[in-house]
């Protein structure tokens, strides 16, 4: 058994998912997990994820060789600030918010220099939210993405590159800015889209008769419109000029499809679509073959890859319960 310990801080579908998919390797590390709610805590042991949990968040983490914070990103920095005097020495810190530069810039601000922050967020698909949700499988052949910066110790994006591929996911290693400039367009701009359109079709007296009438492509579309407000409005914030560039071009972009309508150029409009599907099914395709993973970058970084799961955890491969 190795002496590794994890600490998660939030017991909902990713962190209670990392504690399962952590838990079926052999002489796994010890697992904490820490939530405000306790409810949640306990649904999270009750599910066998962890090896304990710790109300205190001080607690928690006093011993944690890693601290994952899969919390909002308006919950971040009051968890460093409160955190920052009481760590460990060494201890490796990571998220796994949409955004990175900011957060990045808030764990350089609030840490002191024997903690090592390293931003994380792992490209997951998942339709429910929750602890109840949770399950071992969740970042199967996913892209994790790491946005390590030039003063982050080898050491510390060595022991999350052995985490991440430990629950089946790729490290995928990207320049924060990079990252939030990527996720703004595939992540943040669907859900501002899907906001925009649930509020303008819902407002008229119509609707009333109209959502009898929506059916499978108006839940797939709006689906991005759920989830927690404020997070939502914080993650749109944070990365504001990346959105507001995206939603621009959008906008440009269905000013120019309306017209082609209003012309009724039939020619035009439907080889504008033909493209927008060539594109999109070709993603599609590479999506459901999962040859996404092939597109991520090595790491500019020297890994010390053998022997690495023996020097972390005692170990050297998995097996499922």
């Amino acid at each position: 058994m190795s002496d590794t310990t994890i600490t998660v801080i939030g017991a909902g579908l990713i962190g209670v998912s990392l504690g399962l998919a952590l838990k079926q390797s052999e002489n796994a590390p010890t697992l904490i997990i820490h939530d405000k709610e306790p409810a949640h805590s306990r649904e999270a042991i009750k599910r066998g994820a962890f090896d304990k949990s710790h109300w205190n968040l001080l607690n928690a983490c006093e011993n944690a060789d890693l601290i994952v914070l899969a919390i909002p990103t308006a919950g971040i920095k009051p968890t460093l600030e409160a955190l920052a005097a009481d760590l460990k020495e060494g201890v490796i810190i990571t998220d796994t918010a949409p955004t990175k530069a900011d957060v990045i810039k808030t764990a350089a601000s609030v840490l002191p220099p024997h903690a090592h922050f390293v931003g994380g967020n792992p490209v997951v698909s998942a339709t429910n939210s929750g602890p109840k949700n949770a399950h071992a499988n969740l970042f199967k052949n996913a892209l994790y993405c790491l946005t390590p910066t030039a003063n982050t110790p080898p050491k510390a994006i060595n022991m999350l590159e052995a985490v991440i591929q430990l629950i089946g996911a790729t490290p995928f290693f990207l320049d924060p800015l990079e990252h939030d400039g990527l996720m703004s367009g595939v992540e943040s701009l669907p859900a501002l889209l899907s906001l925009a359109l649930v509020q303008s079709v819902t407002r008229p007296p119509s609707w009333r008769e109209m959502r009898k009438l929506a059916g499978g492509t108006f839940s797939l579309v709006s689906s991005g419109a759920g989830g927690d407000p404020d997070s939502l409005a914080a993650t749109f914030i944070h990365n504001k000029e990346n959105i507001l560039r995206q939603a621009r071009q959008t906008i440009n972009t269905l000013n120019a499809l309306t017209e082609l309508i209003e012309t009724a150029d039939h020619e035009a409009l439907t080889e504008a679509i033909d493209q927008v599907i060539v594109a999109r099914d070709a993603w599609q395709s590479d999506f459901e073959a999962q040859n996404l993973s092939n597109l991520a970058p090595r790491s500019s970084v020297k890994l010390e890859r053998p022997g690495l799961f023996n020097q972390l955890f005692g170990f050297g491969r998995s097996r499922k319960k």
